[in-house]
């Protein structure tokens, strides 16, 4: 039987109001592993007004940046005991070998720790602006962001955009991707463990073109953070545009490995080679072109097809 993952807004897990879900299976099988529920667009309302509710009476982001610090270290080591389990999971959802994932989420409470040291350290000024002027720079924390992020890298990209914001004080609402949600589900409840309050992270599991769709032209939100394709980007940029919503992007590219005559082969063979199959392939700065100078093209080749024939029967 699957396991079931609910929607999590305003501190308690719920079914989508429409009863709705969708399967998240397991690449390798095929075999399905999780019933997830699907956020429907009144759903994605109820987490933006629960998010903006507990940005409002200041239960986060009025407490000292020290003690969001505090907070948000807790959660680190939290993390770092469970990155064994968030590892399997995460490979059971998106396939990549457990080798990889471990190594990848191993760093992820640095995200925790490094925004809470800047929270910590983050100070105003006062510009000189003339006799009989007073001028206060003073930053603060804009209000509800949401997140929506992709199937790839769900904890590595959740971790990315999910500790900035928690460290300057705002409340969020995730969209993760329908491939990959449960593990950025998982992080949820380990914040709140950690004693971020109720509220503040609000998990909204659904399909891009009704989940995001109404995520990303929701006009409660004060900022919108992506990650995935460059169509999917331009849409959701168009939507957030229409409530003038900032977006902040990062979308679809791939550059070359170049090789360059004076290269030492081997190495060079083996870096492309990386490149090309780290986490299976599976990532936007994966190495899908090599681009060889002319005077050494042949002995790449050559040293390509010598290790590809290696790697197929197990050298």
């Amino acid at each position: 039987m699957t396991e079931q993952r609910l929607l999590h807004i305003g501190g308690e897990d719920r079914v989508a109001s429409d009863g709705g879900t969708f399967l998240v299976t397991n690449p390798s099988t095929g075999e399905a592993i999780y019933e997830v529920a699907h956020a429907t667009s009144s759903d994605v309302n109820d987490a933006v007004e629960e998010a903006d509710r507990a940005f409002k009476d200041g239960r986060w982001r009025s407490i000292s940046a020290r003690d969001r610090a505090h907070v948000l270290n807790r959660a680190a080591g939290m993390l770092a005991d469970r990155i064994d389990e968030y590892a399997r999971l995460e490979t059971l959802q998106m396939g990549r070998t457990l080798r990889e994932m471990r190594a990848q989420l191993k760093r992820l409470p640095e995200w925790l720790e490094y925004f809470a040291a800047v929270a910590q350290t983050q100070q105003g000024s006062s510009p000189d602006f003339g006799a009989g002027h007073l001028n206060v720079v003073k930053r603060v924390p804009l209000g509800v962001a949401g997140l929506i992020t992709p199937w790839n890298h769900p904890m590595l990209i959740t971790m990315k955009k999910l500790s900035v914001a928690l460290a300057a004080g705002n409340s969020v609402v995730i969209k993760p991707s329908e491939l990959g949600p449960v593990v950025p589900m998982e992080l949820v409840q380990l914040l709140e463990s950690a004693g971020v309050p109720a509220g503040i992270v609000n998990i909204v599991p659904g399909l891009g073109p009704t989940t995001g769709k109404a995520l990303s032209e929701h006009p409660g939100l004060a900022k919108l953070d992506f990650t995935g394709g460059t169509e999917t980007g331009r849409v959701i940029a168009a939507n957030a545009g229409r409530s003038l919503i900032p977006v902040t992007a990062e979308l679809g590219g791939k550059a070359p490995v170049l090789i360059f005559d004076d290269a030492d082969i081997d190495q060079a063979v083996a870096g492309a080679l990386f490149a090309a199959f780290v986490a299976t392939g599976q990532t936007c700065v994966q190495g899908s072109r090599i681009l060889v100078a002319r005077e050494c093209y042949d002995e790449v080749v050559d040293a390509l097809v010598a290790r590809t024939r290696a790697l197929r029967v197990g050298d």
